[in-house]
């Protein structure tokens, strides 16, 4: 049994000694190389619309929450109910704008797969794909700020009612 776990070890250790022996790939020049601003950049009008409402969503979301802080005080429930409401809004819509907008961009994707001989390497449908993860990270993104925004300021009006 321990010949099995040292010769696990040994394959384990000697993996990245094999990994770097594989010569092939280069990487891409600066100039070249895909950053965020350049996903955003590249997306269709309805895409970058969407992003901007999921960034604008998690900005509301801190706004809200820091406005709502000191209506928690001075007991303003009407107010409060109100910047509930928006929070659980922003926490349900998030992901699913995200993942909406990341299905847009792959359908056409796999739209302009489908119509183009011989088929794209990896390389160029690479930018497609960070463009649907932005989507969806940003998704991810907005409904997490409101949870927690919305999480803190339900645990801050039950400490003031106690």
């Amino acid at each position: 049994m321990r010949s099995k776990v040292l010769a696990l070890l040994a394959a384990t250790a000697a993996v990245p000694a094999v990994a770097r022996a594989q010569d092939g790939y280069t990487v891409v020049p600066a100039a070249e190389r895909l950053t965020f601003g350049d996903v955003f950049a590249d997306a269709s009008v309805e895409v970058k619309t969407a992003m901007v409402l999921l960034i604008a969503g998690a900005a509301a979301s801190l706004i809200i929450w820091a406005m709502s802080l000191r209506k928690v005080g001075q007991a303003d429930a009407p107010a409060l109910a109100g910047a509930m409401g928006w929070l659980r809004i922003i926490r349900s819509g998030g992901v699913m704008l995200g993942v909406l907008t990341a299905s847009f961009i792959l359908l056409w994707s796999f739209i302009g797969v489908a119509n183009v001989r011989p088929a794209p390497s990896l390389t160029v449908l690479a930018p497609g794909f960070a463009e649907a993860c932005l989507a969806v990270m940003l998704g991810l993104l907005a409904s997490t700020v409101a949870v927690v925004c919305e999480r803190h300021l339900e645990a801050r009006i039950r400490r003031a009612a106690a």
